[in-house]
């Protein structure tokens, strides 16, 4: 049976088992963190939020003006 997604949750088990990216988003909106970006991304910041309380922004990726 899948645990539910709270902040007690341990990261193996965030990544052991299927997250819808809704169910992701909520997560990071109800503790304040970022909840824009792809699926990998957003449980990559919610690993780290559970491993150490701490919230990592997303990465940003530089657009460079001659590549279109």
């Amino acid at each position: 049976m899948r645990p539910k997604l709270t902040r007690g949750l341990n990261v193996s088990s965030l990544r052991n088992f299927y997250w819808l990216k809704e169910e992701l988003q909520n997560f990071c909106r109800k503790y304040g963190i970022s909840a824009s970006g792809p699926k990998k991304e957003i449980t990559d910041i919610i690993a780290v939020f559970l491993a150490t309380g701490k919230i990592q922004n997303p990465v940003k990726k530089r657009v460079l003006p001659w590549k279109n």
